[in-house]
């Protein structure tokens, strides 16, 4: 055999690894629905990653509401001491 051809890749066990490396359980249980859904559609390989990171972003949002935080970027950055402001002294 030459050296040119690639084992075969168990893609669900990576999935697997993969989702709990990044602690992503709902899009683990969510991406084979979305592959299936992206085949029937013929979505392009950019449309499935996007759904499937929306479903993560929402299932983060619906954690961090239930436990009474906010999102990321939800409010605006704090200024920092250092900046010098643009409102004139009164």
């Amino acid at each position: 055999m030459t050296g040119t051809k690639t084992a075969a890749r168990d893609v669900s066990a990576e999935l697997a690894y993969l989702t709990r490396a990044l602690k992503a359980p709902t899009l683990r249980e969510s991406a084979g629905r979305l592959a299936e859904r992206a085949r029937s559609e013929s979505w392009t390989h950019e449309e499935y990653l996007a759904a499937c990171l929306q479903r993560k972003i929402a299932a983060r949002d619906a954690h961090l509401a239930k436990a009474g935080s906010e999102p990321p970027g939800s409010r605006p950055a704090k200024a920092s001491r250092n900046s010098t402001s643009t409102t004139p002294a009164a």
